[in-house]
Parts: structure tokens; C-alpha cells; sequence
């Protein structure tokens, strides 16, 4: 089965078609490829967190509601996991390959069902019984687990009212803007250095290395590998080399690269910019296809050597006709 990883101006474009209007006339032979594939169960198309999220800013009930009617309707509440859990598990896997530690790593489910998968059990129904089988078992996919179909619609459909009532106001924290001023600080910090185009990379990796800084220290400690065995094995040199190998990072650091090779008048980042530079990451890794901006295309298409799509075996697609071209294919 493929898992297809739709962003939110597909699912529009797909919940426009699927209500007759006229601006979803491209994507009226994607939906009905999308229909066939899930129900043949050719494919996949999980949501993840940042879709709840997105999904919820929309004030419209009635245009979010019809795109949630879409949303469940394919995705039938199959999700993907967080970047967060995934990033634990890279790590661990890059301090093994240098230190022999942590001897168990056991990989995350990439995929499974519902709210508390996309939470990591951090939201569900605690009357329900939970998926208890043992870590032995397959952890790529979790579709079987019973999810409660009443309350996975209400968090879906959930808009900026009933969370501002449930004392979670969806504007507490602008992270859009606090991403853009840091990306914009890390510009700044790139013209003051005069680095070089064939240098920007490194130079993002530097700035990742300062973000999740604190994730990597955590895992160290964790597998018992202390500060200085860190210091004298890697230095510097060899820590930003462990963040270069962390998959998703490799992803994420690409999509910021791509972004800082023009000046800022002409590449401005946008509050928008945060969710894919965060979440886009995780399917670009582990789903089969990825239906995104072409920036973003572009951007893990931009190398001749090692390009991220071939790296990863993942199909990066932008337009609604190229999703027909690949759900038909899969049909075959």
C-alpha cells in the first residue's frame, strides 16, 4: 500500500472538487483516483498533526467542515507520526553507528491511527483499551487499532472558537512569526559572514545544530555516552556531521538552503513556511509520495548528486495530475 502524503492546498483543491465547485475542476481526477485507491486499498493518506492544526485556524465552519468531510472521507484517520518521535530515534541510531550506544533502539511506529498515534498517547479516550502488543512486533503501521470515530470527528472539526473555549487558544503562541524572525536572524548572520553559495549548507546545518541541541544532549544522556568521550570522538566538526545524517534534519535543512540562496527581497519567508519546514520533513523521509509545494519540490530536487527524492525512494509531486499518474500506476 502506498502512503501518500497530501499538504493542505491538496486537500482544499481535493475538498473544492469533491463539493462541485468550480476552482476544484483540476482536481476532480485526482478525487476520484484517491476514492478508488482507498478503496481498493491501494493507498494511504494519512494526516498528521499539523493538519488538525491548520485545518482548525479556518474561522469558516462551513469551508472547514467540508474539508474535514474530505479529510475523513480519505484518510479514514490513518496518521503519521511527529516530527519529535522521529527525531529521537535518528539520533539514536546516528550515537550507535558512533559509540555502539544505545544498544536497544527500537524504531517508532511511523504510522498508525487517529489523535492519540499523532500524540503519542498523549490524547485519547481512557476508556477505550490501548494497542498493547509488544515492542517485538511491526511498528511501520498500526492501521487495525480501534479509534473512537465520534471523538476523533470532534478534534478534526474542532475550530478557533471551541478551543478558545476549551482554554486553548490557537494564537497563544504566533509560531509562524517566531519562525520567521529566527530564519531571518540566521540570514542576517549568513550576509555578516559572507558565506559562500557552496557553503550554505553547512552554515544551516550549524543553526540546526543550535535548535535540537538539547534533543541530542538528551539522548547522549540517555545512552550513557558522557560529554567528553562526545568531545573527544566527534568535536565539532564530527557533531555537525551526526546532525548532517539525521534524515529528517537532511530534509528540513534542504527545504531551509533553498530559501537562503536568494536575497530576502526576493525569498521572503512566510509565517506558512514554519508547519512545511517542520512536518514536511517526516513524509518526504517515509512516505511513498508527497504532494507538496513546487518550491519545496525544487528544493529536494536541487542537487544533481544525491538528490533527497532518490535518496529516500520517495515520489515528490505538485500537480493534481501527476497525483492521477501515480494512483493509476499503483492500480495496474
Amino acid at each position: 500500500m502506498l502512503h501518500v502524503y497530501l499538504d493542505q492546498f491538496a486537500w482544499i483543491g481535493l475538498a473544492r472538487a469533491a463539493h462541485g465547485r468550480p476552482d476544484g475542476a483540476r482536481y476532480r481526477d485526482a478525487l476520484e483516483m484517491c476514492r478508488a485507491a482507498r478503496a481498493h486499498e491501494v493507498a494511504s493518506f494519512p494526516l498528521d498533526l499539523y493538519r488538525y492544526w491548520e485545518t482548525a485556524k479556518n474561522h469558516n465552519d462551513g469551508s472547514r467542515n467540508r474539508l474535514v468531510d474530505t479529510m475523513i472521507e480519505l484518510s479514514d484517520f490513518d496518521a503519521i507520526t511527529t516530527p519529535k518521535q522521529l527525531l529521537q530515534y535518528e539520533i539514536d541510531i546516528a550515537l550507535r553507528a558512533r559509540f555502539g550506544r544505545p544498544n536497544d533502539v527500537t524504531a517508532p511506529r511511523v504510522f498508525g491511527r487517529g489523535i492519540a498515534h499523532l500524540t503519542a498517547g498523549g490524547v485519547h479516550n481512557s476508556k477505550r483499551r490501548t494497542d498493547q502488543r509488544t515492542a517485538s512486533e511491526d511498528k511501520s503501521s498500526d492501521f487495525r487499532t480501534p479509534i473512537d470515530r465520534p471523538l476523533e470527528e470532534l478534534l478534526l472539526r474542532a475550530g478557533p472558537s471551541t478551543h478558545a473555549r476549551a482554554g486553548l487558544p490557537l494564537d497563544l503562541v504566533n509560531w509562524g512569526d517566531l519562525f520567521v524572525r529566527h530564519e531571518v536572524s540566521v540570514a542576517e548572520e549568513i550576509v555578516r559572514r559572507k558565506v559562500p553559495r557552496a557553503e550554505l549548507l553547512p552554515a544551516v546545518v550549524h543553526s540546526d545544530f543550535n535548535d535540537i541541541a538539547p534533543a541530542i544532549r538528551e539522548r547522549v544522556t540517555a545512552a550513557g555516552i558522557s560529554a567528553t568521550e562526545v568531545t573527544e570522538t566527534l568535536g565539532g566538526v564530527g557533531l555537525l556531521q551526526l546532525v548532517e545524517s539525521l534524515p529528517t534534519r537532511r530534509v528540513t535543512n534542504a527545504l531551509r538552503v533553498s530559501k537562503h540562496l536568494h536575497p530576502r527581497s526576493h525569498q521572503k519567508w512566510k509565517a506558512n513556511d514554519f508547519i512545511d519546514v517542520v512536518q514536511l520533513p517526516v513524509p518526504a523521509v517515509y512516505c511513498d509520495v508527497v504532494f507538496t509545494e513546487q518550491q519545496w519540490v525544487r528544493a529536494l530536487t536541487r542537487e544533481k548528486d544525491g538528490r533527497l527524492d532518490e535518496r529516500f525512494d520517495t515520489k515528490l509531486i505538485f500537480e493534481p495530475e501527476q497525483l492521477v499518474e501515480v494512483l493509476v500506476a499503483a492500480c495496474l
